[in-house]
């Protein structure tokens, strides 16, 4: 988005830093995150409102505060003991909230998505339910760089094949899709909801064997609808 400067009178001028900031409060509101940010560069008033509590409250999800309780409780340093302690611009909470935020021992964590605030959560596979994951005849982790969590689940060989899983988490409202397992609705994120998830291949006539199990990955819907775009597009 740019900005143009139109004159009005004899001899002087109006820009667009002449508006009052409370009115490019309300312009920001209808806009994404990353929007916002790029007009915080036009002006000192536009800085000045791209940086309200009002604008970024709007962004956040509503259940923001148990987000950010969860991510302290998954953070044990001094920023996180003060995140708890004293009250921060919602501009930091949206900040705080994109960052990759480790739950239950570094096995999960959630992030805002930048652009549209929606909770996106990864479950990795060291905390998912796996059969026959501590004999090494049929299961061994492996170093990958291109996980999140730098090491997959591989599969030697297994006739039996049962991946099971389960995370309980304060979603906001809205609907979730799980690639190929389904969708769901979240109705109250005050409420913890429990989702169980699992991957089963159980016809013993043959083995099952190289397969990599890196995480489960949870997306607001709209972002898968606009993977799928892209995908179609290319």
């Amino acid at each position: 988005m740019g900005g143009t400067t139109s004159s009005t009178g004899r001899g002087g001028g109006t820009s667009l830093g002449d508006l009052p900031e409370n009115c490019v409060a309300e312009v920001m509101l209808r806009l994404d995150p990353t929007e916002i940010c790029g007009m915080a560069r036009l002006s000192r008033t536009f800085r000045g409102a791209a940086s309200g509590d009002g604008v970024w409250e709007a962004k956040l999800p509503r259940n923001y505060a148990r987000l950010l309780a969860a991510a302290a409780a998954g953070d044990d340093s001094e920023e996180a003991a003060a995140l708890e302690l004293e009250a921060i611009p919602k501009k930091e909470v949206y900040a705080r909230l994109c960052r990759r935020n480790r739950l239950d021992g570094g096995t999960k964590e959630f992030w805002l998505d930048k652009v549209g605030g929606g909770i996106c959560m990864a479950i990795y596979s060291r905390a998912l339910s796996i059969t026959g994951i501590d004999d090494r005849r049929y299961w061994n982790f492996i170093t990958n760089d291109e996980s999140r969590f730098h090491s997959v689940a591989y599969l030697s060989q297994i006739w039996w094949f049962e991946v099971r899983g389960e995370v309980e988490f304060f979603f906001p409202e809205g609907v979730w899709i799980n690639h190929h397992v389904g969708d769901f609705v979240v109705k109250n994120s005050n409420e913890p909801l429990n989702v169980q998830f699992a991957m089963v291949q159980i016809d013993c006539t043959h083995t099952k064997g190289g397969l990599c199990v890196d995480s489960v990955v949870i997306k607001p819907q709209y972002l898968a609808q606009k993977m799928a775009a892209r995908t179609s597009s290319v």
